[in-house]
């Protein structure tokens, strides 16, 4: 219920103000890129349930699917605006309005793409939609500080499920197992530090070598023999059918 009511409290007063920074993004969106301001993505919440999140967008409409249902660093679809509105993550101030409407939360793991959680989550990985999604969690500052230009593979999202998925899920599912007010206060100022660049915020490499033993490879990497001997949880776990939705970004990390 305090969880709840801070999320109201803090987004209701970030959404208005940071009204006119989101208007000037989208009137500077519309004027470089015309069309919809809004994107409007298909995303996994609480109990696998899939709501719709919004963003500022900042791809080209209608410039082809590249194949990839996640967006790589220097990915053509993205408008030069649009990785400055990227940069500074000015793109997430609408999903205010998800934590407003009860869909996310300010701390929690970054809620993903239906085909990702389908396709690549194991019993253990879904431990992260036992609570709200958020817009910032420990497996957001692993991305900020360890990952988010590294990735420039021909196929982005091979690499992006085979080697930083993983690590974003184990931090993520700690945080699940251990989270408390005091833990959510100290991700929301690391990644505030983290985005603006100061050497002493985001995420120490002691934390993340911590969580190894939660370091599991995507379902889709792994037999179904490895499921069983690797996953301590895979005889509860449960697996849900989920329809496909929008595009999975690489910072919804």
């Amino acid at each position: 219920m305090i969880r709840r009511l801070v999320d109201i409290v803090f987004a209701s007063i970030a959404l208005v103000a940071s009204l006119p920074v989101t208007l000037v993004a989208a009137a500077a969106i519309y004027a470089v890129n015309p069309g919809p301001i809004i994107y409007q993505a298909a995303r996994v919440g609480r109990s696998g349930r899939v709501f719709t999140m919004y963003k500022l967008r900042t791809m080209h409409l209608r410039r082809g699917d590249s194949g990839s249902v996640v967006t790589a660093a220097g990915d053509g679809r993205v408008f030069p605006l649009g990785r400055l509105l990227r940069r500074l993550k000015i793109d997430e101030l609408p999903q205010m309005l998800n934590i407003i409407k009860g869909d996310m939360s300010i701390v929690g793991p970054r809620p993903r793409d239906p085909k990702i959680v389908g396709r690549c989550y194991t019993p253990l990985h879904r431990e992260t939609l036992q609570v709200l999604p958020g817009l910032t969690s420990p497996g957001t500052l692993f991305y900020l500080t360890h990952g988010e230009q590294t990735l420039h593979s021909r196929d982005p999202e091979s690499e992006y499920q085979a080697r930083i998925l993983p690590q974003k899920l184990a931090l993520d599912i700690d945080y699940v197992r251990n989270r408390s007010v005091w833990i959510d206060l100290l991700i929301v100022v690391r990644t505030v530090g983290a985005i603006l660049n100061m050497d002493a915020a985001g995420l120490s490499q002691r934390h993340v070598e911590r969580v190894g033993a939660l370091v599991q490879p995507a379902k889709n990497l792994l037999s179904e023999a490895d499921l069983t001997l690797r996953d301590p949880t895979a005889d509860r776990g449960q697996s849900q059918e989920l329809r496909n939705g929008g595009q999975e970004d690489l910072r919804d990390r």
